[in-house]
């Protein structure tokens, strides 16, 4: 193999992990908060349903029965 084919070779492999790992990147994560200031999080979920799910679980499992968690803020990371 020339070292013209390996170059372009090596390229077309560089320019696809970069691009798998680019779309793989992307993730889900939010933050819930009751009146109380208690709180939830999640991060690294593929769809914000989940994410916003995980955070509203955790924040109410350290929370009172009558506090109410509320999404605060929600993002798709880079």
């Amino acid at each position: 193999m020339t070292s013209t084919r390996r170059t372009a070779l090596a390229a077309l492999v560089l320019t696809t992990a970069f691009a798998v790992s680019q779309t793989s990147a992307l993730a889900w994560g939010c933050i819930a908060v009751s009146e109380e200031g208690s709180y939830g999080y999640s991060y690294s979920y593929d769809d914000e349903a989940d994410a916003r799910e995980k955070a509203l679980t955790e924040c109410a499992n350290r929370t009172t029965e009558e506090a109410v968690c509320e999404i605060t803020e929600c993002d798709e990371d880079d």
